[in-house]
Formats: structure tokens, C-alpha cells, sequence
């Protein structure tokens, strides 16, 4: 494998070369990156690298003395030059000499680069120039040391070794952090599937490289780190509280949102942070670990894009399991509300529940059913229409959102954003269908309610008379009629059960003066409601 160099002035075309591509693929690895022609100078002569990829125009030294100087002593690297449209004068100059190729900038693609790298490989191979330099590892070993610390990290993590193999294992692998004081930050992007699918053609592995590459480049050079990978959506990072520092948490958050505000300019990507406390030695990181991800808990009442610390998290109040189920009266007002169809009033309900959810600090089990809920309210006063005209403005379904939503704030918005689609189709439907439709729909709805002709009417806005002969003349019975059997066949079907006493079933079914259900019952069944039951349970009827 060909050890590759980075040398341009402008930090974005680093990461943006860098992140192009997984360089392993091709038999290249970064040794390094260097800002000017004097820092890259001094880190080759260190590293050795075959191939040297360096803009022309840098402070201090640029490319083209980078080139001479640099070709006097590692007579076997290759070098490419990196350049504007503007700037041919000087990249005639480079290839006299002798840069073997050059790239203009602005047409940099993965392509050119796999290209570049190929043609370069070749020429490298047929000078037969060993590409085995790294010291103390062997090349399959440099290849998969990522791999190796990764598994490493993971067996610290669920105590699979203990901390004189730590210490042992860690100096194999060459960590890059000192077994003292430790802090464990673990990163996780935020609405990750979405973020997936923006790397849809070029795959995961490139959006985990791109953003170990940038964590890598920004977390600057006094930090003693280790980096590692449990999935592409999360990365570990642990480093050393910097020596002499009395503002430890004022670094770290300095650093955490550095790396947040990175990630989001280049790769247009949010991240959280979860941040542990101190612990001292190898054997305190699955503490960390565990800590760091308590933190990131937090998130979901947070919201993303944050900086979570364990020692503020612990000190809150706590968050326990309450009540999912809608009140009676917020039952009530969700029905005033399903009636008025008032977007605004409709956020000061959901605003309402989140309130009363908060200040029981409810915990996020209890706040995604209290939501389901809302949901199921929804859904009971739904038309016909409307539910077959399930909303197509998401991918998501309202249920999967609201269980899957990473965050609080994410399932209320999109929970109005449902109601207020809901409340739009309902609307529209109920002004498609005639009088008598949406008349004997709010009977079957809200039978149990203290429903009328004249309440039916102001809700679907027409004059009572004109329902009540409309009713008569499409349905074949009158409203009251109509209204009647309803709640008689549901009382009928409450009665095949002996769960509920009869007076229950009549409050259940609209009914709240019991004598006049009785009365009512026994003239349209030809039974009393008990004679009703009695009948069912011996299996004359």
C-alpha cells in the first residue's frame, strides 16, 4: 500500500479531497495533511510518502518549491499539482519538475481521482518501489488497524479483557491517548436514515470515512485522541483533559462544538454529543462509555444538534412513567376542536399536553404513548373519506413517526402538521357528500353525545327543517328514528355481555335517564333490557 500526502491552504479542499474517496480501495493511505509547502516539507522527510497531492499557490512555501525541494532527497515520490484554471503558467513549470499529473480544481471528481491513482499506482509499481515503509506494523497490519482498535474498543466497553491487558493491547495498537485522565465524548448524526440516503450512490462506508476524516482534521493536535467507530451513524471519541487546564468542561464544550459546527459546513450533516466525566485509566472508559450514552438519552427532550453533558443530565429531576390515557375533558375539548377544525386552537391543545407532560416530567415511553393517543382521538373522528385518504404528504405513517421520532419536539410538530392535514381533507370531504351522508355519519360517531337535529345542523351548517325532510326523504325514517336505532343496536350488542350493568350501558349509549332507556328499549325491541339479556343467556333470540 502507497502512503499519500495532502498539501493545500485551504482546509475544506483537504477534507473534500480526503473524504472523496476510501483511499484503502485503491492501495493509497493518508500518512498526513499539511497547510503550506514548509509543514509539508518537514512531515515527508518524516513519513516518506510515495505520492504527494499539493496545491501550487500556499503562504510560506508554495507547491512548486515544495516539488524541487523535496525531489532532492525522496527521489522515488510522485507528486500532483493541484490548480485553478488560471494558473497553467505554473503547473507547465511543476511537470518540468517533474510532477508526474495535475488536477484543476473545480473538476476534482471521484472518477479523476480513482483515475489519478491508477495511473500512478502503475508507474510506482513498475519502478518497483516497495510500498512497505511504516514502521513497526506490517502492511496488512497498517491496513486493518482501524478495524483492530475498533474490536479493541468494544471488548474494553463490555469487559471482555481486563485493564493489565488494556495497557498491554493499547501500547500493540499504538493509542494515542495516556491511561489517566480520560473523557469519552460519543457522536451520533442526528435523522441518520436521511442523511444515508443524500450517500445513497457512493454507500455508507464513504459517509463513515468522510466523517472520521473530518473528525480527525478538526480535533486540533493538542488533544490526545482515539477515535472509534460502532456504527455508521455512531463514533466514539476519547481524549485526555489537556494538562494544567482548570476549565475542563469550558475545553470540552469548545471542542464538542467545533466538531458539530464542522460536520454540519461540510457535509451539511447534524450531530449530538454525549460527554462523560473524568475517569482515570483504561478501566474507567466502559463507565465513560456508559455515562456518555445516559447523556445522549437526553437528547430526545432536548433535541438534536446539542452539546449533552452526564453531570447535568444526573442532576435534573428525574423522569418517571405517567398516565398515557387522554383526561375526560381533554376528550372533550379535542371534540370542540375536531368540530371548530381551528388550526390555531389545535396547537394550544397539543401545546396543552405537552405542558401538563412536562411538568410531570414524564419519561419518553410515556410521552410517545400520550401522543399514540392523540393519535387514536384523531383517527375515531375520522370520516370514511378521510381515512381511506390516508395522508401522503410522508413517507412515514402518523404512528410510525411518532414512535420512531427521534425527538419530542419532531413527533408535536409533526403531530399538528397531521392534525392540521386532517382537519383540510375532513373539511374538503364533508363538502363533497350530501346532507343526509354527513348527517347519519355524526349519528353513527357521536350517538353516546347529547346529539340532535339541531346540533347535527349548525355542525354541517344547514337549516334544521330543511335536514330534517332531506333526512326523511333519503333515509326512509326520520332523524330521531334513525338516531334511536343506532343506540338501541348498541346497547344490544353491550347486553350480550354481563360486564356492564344496564344503567352503564345507557349512559354508554346517549341515554343518561335510565327509566326513559328502559322504556325506550322495550318499545323497539318488544323486551325490557334485563328480559333482553336474560333471553341472550338462555339462546331464545
Amino acid at each position: 500500500m502507497y502512503k499519500l500526502m495532502i498539501v493545500d491552504d485551504e482546509l475544506l479542499m483537504r477534507v473534500g479531497i480526503r473524504s472523496m474517496l476510501n483511499w484503502e480501495e485503491y492501495n493509497f493511505y493518508v500518512v498526513g495533511e499539511a497547510g503550506n509547502g514548509k509543514e509539508a516539507l518537514e512531515l515527508a522527510l518524516e513519513v516518506a510518502p510515495d505520492l504527494i497531492i499539493t496545491d501550487i499557490k500556499m503562504p510560506i512555501m508554495d507547491g512548486l518549491q515544495l516539488i524541487q525541494e523535496a525531489s532532492g532527497v525522496l527521489k522515488t515520490c510522485k507528486y500532483v499539482i493541484l490548480s485553478n484554471f488560471d494558473e497553467f503558467h505554473y503547473v507547465k513549470e511543476a511537470l518540468k519538475l517533474g510532477a508526474a499529473d495535475y488536477l484543476i480544481k473545480s473538476e476534482i471528481t471521484e472518477t479523476s481521482l480513482i483515475e489519478l491513482l491508477t495511473t500512478i499506482g502503475q508507474k510506482l509499481q513498475s519502478e518497483q518501489v516497495s510500498p512497505v515503509n511504516t514502521p513497526s506494523m506490517s502492511l496488512d497490519y497498517s491496513k486493518n488497524l482501524r478495524h483492530l482498535k475498533d474490536s479493541f474498543f468494544q471488548d474494553v466497553v463490555s469487559g471482555f479483557i481486563d485493564e493489565k491487558d488494556m495497557v498491554t493491547k493499547a501500547e500493540e495498537l499504538h493509542f494515542r491517548i495516556r491511561s489517566d485522565q480520560l473523557v469519552v465524548i460519543k457522536f451520533i448524526v442526528n435523522y441518520y436514515e436521511d442523511a444515508k440516503r443524500k450517500y445513497v450512490e457512493k454507500g455508507e462506508k464513504l459517509l463513515r470515512f468522510s466523517i472520521l476524516n473530518i473528525m480527525e482534521e478538526i480535533i486540533p493536535s493538542k488533544w490526545e485522541k482515539e477515535i472509534f467507530v460502532e456504527h455508521s451513524s455512531e463514533y466514539w471519541v476519547i481524549v485526555n483533559v489537556l494538562p494544567e487546564r482548570k476549565s475542563v468542561h469550558a475545553d470540552l464544550n469548545k471542542l464538542c462544538n467545533k466538531l458539530l459546527s464542522s460536520i454540519k459546513d461540510f457535509m451539511n450533516l447534524s450531530l449530538t454529543a454525549g460527554v462523560s466525566t473524568t475517569v482515570s485509566g483504561f478501566h474507567g472508559i466502559r463507565k465513560a462509555c456508559q455515562e456518555a450514552e445516559f447523556a445522549l438519552k437526553q437528547g430526545f427532550f432536548t433535541g438534536s444538534n446539542q452539546v449533552l453533558y452526564y453531570e447535568d443530565v444526573i442532576q435534573a429531576p428525574t423522569r418517571k412513567e405517567v398516565n398515557g390515557m387522554l383526561s375526560p375533558q381533554q376528550e372533550r375539548d379535542f371534540l370542540k376542536l375536531w368540530i371548530s377544525k381551528d388550526d390555531i386552537k389545535a396547537k394550544d391543545f397539543l401545546e396543552g399536553i405537552r405542558s401538563d407532560l412536562e411538568m410531570q416530567r414524564a419519561d419518553e415511553s410515556s410521552i410517545r404513548k400520550q401522543y399514540i393517543m392523540v393519535m387514536e382521538t384523531i383517527h375515531s373522528h375520522l370520516s370514511r373519506g378521510t381515512e381511506r385518504g390516508k395522508p401522503s404528504f410522508t413517507e412515514k405513517s402518523p404512528y410510525e413517526i411518532v414512535l420512531k421520532g427521534e425527538y419530542w419536539e419532531d413527533i408535536h410538530q409533526d403531530m399538528l402538521d397531521h392534525i392540521a392535514y386532517y382537519f383540510k381533507t375532513d373539511s374538503q370531504i364533508m363538502q363533497e357528500r350530501t346532507y343526509t351522508d354527513l348527517a347519519t355519519e355524526l349519528i353513527d360517531k357521536y350517538y353516546a353525545e347529547d346529539i340532535s337535529l339541531q346540533s347535527v345542523a349548525s355542525q354541517i351548517n344547514v337549516n334544521p327543517s330543511y335536514l330534517s325532510r332531506l333526512f326523511k326523504q333519503d333515509k326512509g325514517e326520520n332523524f330521531i328514528s334513525y338516531l334511536t336505532r343506532v343506540r338501541i343496536d348498541h346497547a344490544k350488542a353491550y347486553l350480550l355481555s354481563r360486564e356492564m350493568r344496564v344503567y352503564e350501558i345507557a349512559d354508554k349509549v346517549g341515554y343518561h335517564n335510565y327509566t326513559y332507556f328502559c322504556k325506550i328499549f322495550k318499545k323497539a325491541v318488544g323486551y325490557t333490557p334485563e328480559e333482553y339479556r336474560e333471553r341472550l343467556q338462555q339462546g331464545s333470540m
